[in-house]
């Protein structure tokens, strides 16, 4: 520790009542009392604090940013170099340089370490000769001497396959204490292993063509593979195969709707260049007059030579791998991991790498490189030759800004806490560990609402585009272009629309049939209450009427009865009477003969003899 530092701490160690005054502490250290009195007082301080003081970030904020990365290697993501850029420029509020991370890991030697991590390495045959080179250069430029080739009829086409949640190899951060104990050193990838092939073609003259990707499937070309393609902004061709690899018949559908599509009328009758691998689909005999009968000059390179001569292969593949690889790499850590990466999300990683990788100056220097344009295979060949060595020169950047927000911070707090107290000094550092954290969640939260984002958009389910044929038959095969698939997408969208419409009119007619079964229902209840309070009161009525009907037959058998006894008596008044006659007309006759008993009815009635029979 230095003297100063000694004699400060020495001085605010003392207990309260006690007291070391500055004379008496500089004394004992061996320091200047007016400088040990300044820096005391904060009027000035030491030049390592100076230096710290003009850092992008200070100390406090740079030993949370370490925590935070250890956080991200323990869970398996420990972020490459752009990933740290964003993470500091994220606390810093500002944008952080490439060669701050290198000065980061400079001052931090003992706690965070670089390491590159490999993914799947391909061995690649290495089939370097300087004799096989210089041949190929002097066939390849006499001929395009004698058909008179010019720049912008000179191109190159090859293919690259991606594997869609499968990341290069990459040098990545992590902490010390994480990486001891896990004892190896790895980071999450996706592992999706769907294959898609690139198809792509620049010129000399600085162009690329629209790429072509051909998709892995059997049922065609599926909306969600290109749900992110804008017409209006993306030059793009489609196709698909089963193993996601492209064919004899792919290759000549690429050559005819994309090659000479966008070539021909730039060549006019002029001789056009095509240079291209030994890949089967390449050199078949449809592909080849079809070449010759449209004035393209077929180029084969020698075998195994693609990795040195192949404009592509030698400066543009691989800074398209790395842009993919930092896309993927970006949406993998900002989901933390937890989605899914599908074909689906395919286009939306692959279009920015491509924007950020085919651009005009790169594309000349591909062809530069690999001796094409200009005529000169120099650059290839001079690799076979002894170079003198070169001066290493400091390549390092220097940083811009002195990072306004945490010395203002410290300002801030300068003016209402004593910084020269321990008290002052733990709430600053407090503050500024709260300050960083509160970034880093900001950071952090903001990747996540884009994973989840990202998630929802894909529970749409995927259909296959209703694409219309081509009129020119091409052995199968079809490449689409974006109008094409615009097309597709709103026929696709006008059919989605009549199966929801007749999907509403299902719900609806259902809806309607549910209202009439209910009403029927409803009616039949209706009428068969309607029923039974109709018997209800026609019961009530057979009821009444049976009592009055008992009521009138007891008064007529009342009535019956009366009578009854009225005309017997009567009648028997009149039998005297008829006797009493008889007797008295005939005197002299003899015994009178009694009449029979009158008959009764089983009611009990007397039967009465009719008149006309008496």
């Amino acid at each position: 520790m230095d003297p100063i530092d000694e004699a400060i701490s020495a001085i605010e160690s003392h207990e309260d009542g006690a007291s070391l005054s500055y004379r008496e502490a500089a004394k004992r250290f061996g320091v200047d009392r007016t400088t040990l009195s300044r820096r005391h007082q904060g009027k000035t301080g030491s030049n390592e604090a100076q230096g710290k003081a003009q850092q992008l970030l200070s100390p406090q904020q740079e030993s949370e940013l370490i925590k935070y990365l250890d956080k991200c290697t323990r869970r398996g993501l420990p972020p490459t170099r752009e990933m740290m850029q964003n993470l500091a420029g994220a606390v810093a509020k500002r944008p952080v340089s490439y060669s701050w991370v290198t000065r980061f890991l400079r001052r931090h030697p003992g706690q965070i370490v670089t390491k590159r991590v490999k993914g799947t390495d391909r061995e690649r045959h290495q089939a370097d000769s300087p004799t096989k080179y210089k041949l190929y250069f002097e066939l390849l430029h006499s001929k395009m001497e004698k058909y008179r080739i010019e720049p912008q009829n000179t191109y190159n086409m090859d293919e690259k396959g991606f594997f869609v949640g499968c990341v290069n190899s990459s040098t990545r951060i992590f902490s010390k204490a994480s990486l001891t104990q896990r004892e190896r050193a790895i980071a999450v990838q996706d592992g999706n292993r769907e294959w898609i092939t690139l198809l792509a073609c620049v010129g000399a003259s600085g162009v690329a063509l629209p790429p072509a990707l051909i998709y892995q499937g059997n049922a065609g070309i599926q909306s969600s593979w290109v749900d992110d393609l804008m017409a209006a902004q993306h030059q793009i061709f489609v196709g698909y195969s089963p193993t996601g690899w492209t064919n004899n018949d792919l290759g000549l559908a690429w050559l005819k709707l994309v090659f000479d599509r966008y070539t021909k009328a730039v060549a006019g009758r002029s001789w056009r260049l095509l240079i291209v691998d030994g890949h089967g689909s390449h050199v078949t005999a449809d592909f080849i007059e079809y070449c010759i009968s449209n004035r393209i000059l077929l180029a084969i390179f020698p075998p195994h030579s693609t990795h040195s001569l192949q404009p592509l292969d030698v400066v543009l593949f691989s800074p398209l791998a790395q842009h993919y690889t930092s896309e993927l790499n970006r949406r993998l850590h900002g989901s933390l991991g937890i989605t899914r990466i599908t074909k689906a999300d395919f286009y939306i990683n692959f279009w920015p790498a491509w924007a950020a990788t085919m651009k005009r100056d790169r594309i000349l220097t591909s062809f530069q490189a690999t001796g094409v344009w200009p005529m000169d295979g120099s650059p290839v060949l001079n690799r076979f030759m002894p170079r003198p060595q070169q001066a290493a020169t400091n390549s390092e950047i220097s940083e811009q800004g002195d990072g306004d927000s945490w010395n203002q911070l410290r300002k801030n707090i300068a003016n209402g806490v004593k910084m020269n107290t321990v008290a002052g000094r733990k709430v600053a550092q407090s503050l500024h560990s709260l300050q960083v954290n509160n970034d880093l969640l900001h950071h952090e939260n903001k990747s996540l609402r884009d994973a989840l984002n990202t998630k929802r958009k894909r529970a749409t389910k995927s259909t296959t585009l209703p694409l219309e044929p081509e009129h020119e038959y091409h052995g199968g095969a079809c490449l689409w272009s974006p109008g094409k698939l615009r097309e597709a997408n709103t026929r696709q969208a006008a059919k989605e629309a009549e199966v929801e419409q007749l999907r509403l009119q299902k719900l609806h007619d259902r809806d309607v049939k549910a209202v009439a079964t209910l009403y029927k229902k409803q009616q039949a209840d209706a009428a068969k209450a309607a029923r039974a309070c109709a018997k209800e009161e026609k019961l009530q009525a057979k009821k009444q009427r049976a009592v009055e009907l008992a009521k009138q037959r007891a008064l007529k058998q009342l009535q019956r009865e009366a009578a009854t006894t009225q005309k017997s008596h009567n009648r028997g008044n009149r039998a005297k009477r008829r006797r009493a006659v008889a007797a008295i007309s005939q005197p002299d006759a003899g015994p009178a003969v009694a009449s029979p008993p009158p008959k009764i009815s089983v009611r009990g009635r007397q039967i009465k003899t009719p008149a006309r029979f008496k």
